[in-house]
């Protein structure tokens, strides 16, 4: 089966750039663990990897692009059967579903980041962009596993991912119970309606979180330790602000002023401290008791804010998704570690 990396993950010898002009020149020293995952699997190919977004960073400017995200590209085009990639805002899997393609984003912890090079940590997660779900769980099961070098992972060393239980119940937020993906899709399941708490702050919590994370992890390319480093400065913070601005795109540099801004000293209170705790009480609202898995559609919207919104839930509670283009697209989110159950209701449904 033939494979595509992102440019964010890093394989030995190969430029690992992230998109940016800021690590244009950057070849990886080792390769992360995914990759040497990958290669211990029979008749697997490593494609060379394409220029992608940076640090996947686009939709933070709540901006549309025409642009496809190079992981679901090289799907799309058949350069590969499987990519892998990090999808930390949602874009990557709006773009599989309106392409006819699928998206598994894992539980947080189940993936090792270890080679990948950070965007917004608390939510980057390896996932997988495929034509088939059956070779994409596949490929997630080969890749998923305790790693030592990540301290965030769950200390299961293997996952199987097979279809577990039928009569799988859906949750159906009252805001999109008309959409009409999905209330296409859970005609054929038992479903329940309920409140999405918090979802009208989803997008405001995301952006105030990967501004501040995605600012954080871009500090240490400063011209001196890491990245690109300008010429005919003056002064080190001549160096340090020439070097950035020349080595920056809009998304980044936006990222890092609106970082610095939520994460200053007058704001950090007002703005991420609350935005943490609001994160804390969006997972904590979850009742996966009630239902198996929830619901939401998975398509463009003319509102970016809402269209953030959508795509928010599994990066803020760090829950499993897979996103599949029925209907022009809707995602399905299960608890912690249930990807099992996300395999059983696609299946179910004759996807």
């Amino acid at each position: 089966m033939d494979y595509f990396i992102d440019d964010s993950i890093m394989q030995k010898g190969r430029p690992a750039t992230a998109g940016s002009k800021m690590l244009a020149n950057f070849i990886s020293p080792l390769d992360a663990t995914v990759v040497t995952r990958l290669k211990t699997l029979a008749n697997t190919e490593i494609h060379s990897k394409s220029g992608t977004d940076e640090f996947g960073a686009s939709a933070l400017t709540l901006e549309p692009s025409d642009n496809l995200p190079a992981a679901v590209e090289a799907v799309k085009n058949g350069t590969a059967s499987i990519a892998i990639c990090n999808d930390y805002t949602g874009s990557v899997r709006l773009a599989a579903a309106a392409n006819g393609l699928s998206y598994i984003h894992p539980t947080y912890g189940t993936v090792s980041r270890f080679g990948l090079i950070p965007a917004a940590s608390s939510m980057d997660q390896i996932g997988v962009v495929c034509n088939s779900l059956s070779d994409g769980f596949s490929a997630l099961e080969a890749i998923a596993g305790a790693n030592p070098k990540d301290g965030a992972m769950f200390p299961d060393e293997r996952y199987s991912y097979q279809p577990g239980k039928s009569g799988i119940k859906i949750g159906v937020p009252a805001h999109a119970a008309k959409d009409p993906a999905v209330s296409e899709f859970v005609k054929n399941f038992d479903s329940v309606e309920f409140e999405l708490k918090y979802f009208d702050v989803y997008s405001h919590v995301m952006l105030i979180l990967c501004f501040a994370e995605l600012c954080h992890n871009i500090n240490r390319y400063d011209g001196i330790k890491f990245g690109h480093r300008a010429e005919n400065f003056q002064g080190l913070d001549g160096l340090y602000v020439k070097s950035r601005t020349e080595a920056f795109g809009f998304s980044a540099k936006l990222a890092a002023i609106m970082g610095a801004f939520v994460l200053s000293g007058e704001n950090y209170t007002l703005y991420y401290d609350k935005a943490m705790r609001i994160r804390r009480l969006i997972k904590e609202s979850l009742d996966f008791g009630k239902y198996d898995a929830i619901i939401l559609p998975a398509h463009s919207e003319n509102d970016p804010l809402t269209r953030l919104a959508y795509t928010a839930l599994p990066q803020l509670a760090g829950l499993p998704s897979v996103t599949v283009p029925f209907g022009g697209g809707i995602s399905l989110i299960a608890d912690v570690k249930r990807e099992n159950t996300l395999f059983s209701a696609i299946k179910e449904a004759g996807l």
